[in-house]
């Protein structure tokens, strides 16, 4: 009996120890929330996608490649560039647009350009995945000091910890949302551009060149 007592005590101290860790965290996340939403309208403010522009420099850039015109090839697909991750994925391509291996580099550079993407989405899915467990952790862990505050007739200690509780599930539940949404939303941004990269690297490839279709899945 004493070692049973002993063994709930034990989990009563940890649990409750890791009360303000948690509130710490999910107060770092909802900061963390809120630069990602800035970043995103920022972001959306300045995504301008037009495809026939695309299309019409790389057309023009491909005639200037045939014949040799390499720095006015360059030039005109820097001017195609119509949000952050197509403009710096053409400057990069550019670099060795006058190498015998272009095609490769092109195909490698897209690899590249896969994996950033990911990398980027995935801050705002791991503030989606993270979020809601706090949130929960923060309900949970205060609902042992209010069971108790109501055993024991302290409706003080009850009100209190139970407006911890509510107040970690909300702000949980309010970082989740705003991390899946930005991630749901970025997700179909971001497999546009890379399908337009991949536009941009078939219209410079020299006519008869194939290449296989990449399929991007970000889970």
């Amino acid at each position: 009996m004493d070692m049973a007592s002993g063994l709930m005590s034990a989990l009563y101290m940890i649990s409750t120890s890791l009360l303000y860790p948690v509130i710490l965290l999910l107060l770092g996340l909802i900061g963390w929330s809120m630069m990602l939403l800035g970043s995103f309208i920022s972001e959306y403010s300045t995504r301008n996608r037009d495809i026939k522009k695309i299309k019409k420099g790389c057309i023009v850039a491909k005639k200037y490649i045939n014949i040799g015109e390499f720095s006015k090839a360059v030039e005109t697909l820097k001017n195609c560039g119509s949000n952050y991750f197509i403009a710096n994925f053409i400057n990069e391509l550019t670099e060795s647009i006058k190498e015998t291996t272009f095609l490769i580099e092109s195909e490698k550079l897209l690899h590249d350009y896969e994996i950033k993407i990911a990398k980027e989405l995935e801050k705002t899915r791991l503030v989606a995945r993270i979020g809601p467990m706090l949130g929960l952790m923060g309900t949970l862990i205060p609902m042992g000091p209010a069971l108790i505050g109501l055993a024991s007739g302290n409706i003080q200690q009850l009100a209190n910890n139970l407006v911890i509780a509510f107040s970690t599930t909300v702000l949980g539940l309010m970082v989740g949302g705003i991390g899946y949404g930005i991630s749901l939303i970025k997700k179909r941004w971001y497999i546009q551009d890379l399908s337009d990269m991949e536009y941009i690297v078939d219209m410079l490839k020299f006519k008869g060149d194939e290449s296989e279709k990449t399929v991007y899945n970000f889970g």
